[in-house]
């Protein structure tokens, strides 16, 4: 496996997100309140009484249900819905702990202040904001327009332990309608550390992301990450090798705990979609490893794209939520016929806008498919000089032969030439091998990969 040198600056820059909080997170100290006391260790008279508020300068909104912890003596606390507490203990409080399920998904782990000089001034747990984490974790001056997300995360294999370093981890987000100039489609690209580490900065908030780790052996899925109030996310990849195999088991509830019954379940690289059982339990067995995205979906209720982890070794069985859609009156929801695999995967790309498809209304508009084709950012079409003039190549953005597959059956440029432009249903572009389904990523360079799908391909 491959070990990447990285600049002192670059590791201190990705070693910054677990400590910077101890430098940056200081006391503050404001006139003492009264909020209600919500949890104390004693119940007889107190030495002390530590007072204080955790915040959330990301979100710019308090953490409620905050876990703390006063030292010495260990007496706990849980923030109120102001993320106000107040904890009684035996001996004076010194140094204060926080722990939240949010500052684990950041990233931060724990935020910890001293206590102020004054025993009646309050402590003020917060994260750092977006302006200070910028300067300290990126290399760029942050952008003036507009704010823009970090995403930091850790490249791993599926045995839950060893480290990839080298991977390229590539992000790619749809043009937001706020931003003016550039692409439809942007994109980043960064190199793991020797840790398995990485840090992306500049993606453009309030859009879907989606994100991708492929390394010589290795790779993940592609996994799409929603908006975020927050601009700092830390997603971790999970990379496995073409053979690799594992499963992936859970039961599906109401919001109430009610299991459901019926559900239908797609992971991506399963062969077919299962539904739930009677219990609202489900398994995937011998699906490719790594991050993956598992898409749950049922007649009246809101659809779920949830990123998922497949393991080689037992993993714990996942409890998926799902939410029945608002009945409005006069309205009757009835369920249709299943639509064929190769047609449901295609729907679920396009609306969650991997890569970019040029679909049979936008295809009728031009002369030949080379020219619907050939401005597509990504890809370059060339003329094949052996054939007549309408006929192309495709190549990827380094001049390597793009894979190019017809109907999800890997073929040549030869091939597609032939087909008529009104028999084309749609066409799909990946600018990287790691961008495009898992089923659609033949080993070998990270080329571009081209799906041509015809309209009996793509029948209902």
């Amino acid at each position: 496996m491959p070990v990447v040198r990285v600049r002192a600056r670059a590791r201190a820059h990705l070693g910054a997100l677990l400590a910077l909080v101890a430098c940056l997170a200081s006391p503050r100290a404001v006139r003492a309140q009264d909020p209600p006391v919500l949890d104390t260790v004693r119940a007889r008279s107190a030495a002390d009484t530590v007072r204080g508020v955790v915040f959330d300068s990301l979100a710019g909104e308090p953490l409620a249900g905050a876990f703390v912890i006063v030292a010495p003596g260990g007496a706990t606390g849980v923030t109120d819905s102001a993320g106000r507490f107040a904890i009684l203990t035996d001996v004076i409080g010194a140094r204060i702990t926080a722990y939240h399920g949010v500052l684990d998904q950041l990233g931060i782990g724990a935020l910890t202040a001293e206590r102020p000089g004054s025993r009646r001034a309050e402590v003020l747990l917060a994260t750092p904001s977006h302006a200070t984490l910028w300067p300290r974790l990126c290399d760029s001056p942050r952008p003036l327009g507009g704010r823009t997300v970090i995403v930091s995360g850790t490249a791993r294999l599926a045995d839950g332990t060893t480290r990839v370093a080298g991977a390229s981890v590539i992000a790619q987000w749809p043009k937001p309608d706020y931003a003016i100039g550039g692409g439809d489609i942007r994109s980043r690209e960064v190199r793991t550390d020797s840790l398995g580490n990485f840090l992306i900065c500049g993606i453009e908030d309030f859009v879907d992301v989606s994100l991708a780790a492929v390394s010589r052996e290795y790779q993940s899925g592609i996994v799409t990450v929603p908006p975020d109030a927050r601009a700092l996310r830390r997603i971790d990849l999970v990379l496995g090798s073409e053979t690799d195999r594992g499963s992936l088991q859970g039961v599906v509830r109401s919001r109430e705990g009610t299991p459901l019954a019926d559900i239908q379940l797609a992971l991506d690289g399963a062969d077919e979609p299962i539904t739930t059982g009677p219990d609202g339990r489900f398994r995937f067995s011998n699906v490719p490893v790594g991050s993956r995205m598992l898409y749950v979906r049922a007649v009246g209720y809101q659809p779920v794209g949830q990123l998922v982890e497949v393991m080689t070794g037992d993993a714990p069985p996942l409890e998926i939520p799902f939410d029945k859609l608002v009945q409005l009156e006069g309205v009757t929801v009835t369920a249709r016929t299943s639509l064929r695999l190769d047609r449901q995967e295609f729907e679920l790309r396009k609306r969650a806008g991997f890569g970019r498809v040029v679909d049979s209304a936008m295809l009728a508009s031009y002369p030949n498919v080379r020219a619907a084709i050939q401005q597509t950012p990504g890809v370059i079409v060339q003329s094949d000089a052996r054939r007549p003039t309408s006929d192309f190549v495709i190549l990827g953005r380094n001049g390597c032969r793009a894979y190019v597959y017809l109907d999800g059956t890997i073929t040549n440029n030869e091939e597609v030439n032939r087909i008529p432009l009104q028999n084309i249903a749609a066409v799909e572009f990946y600018t990287t091998v790691a961008f495009a389904p898992s089923r659609y990523q033949p080993l070998g360079d990270n080329c571009a990969v081209v799906l041509f799908w015809t309209k009996y391909g793509l029948r209902p």
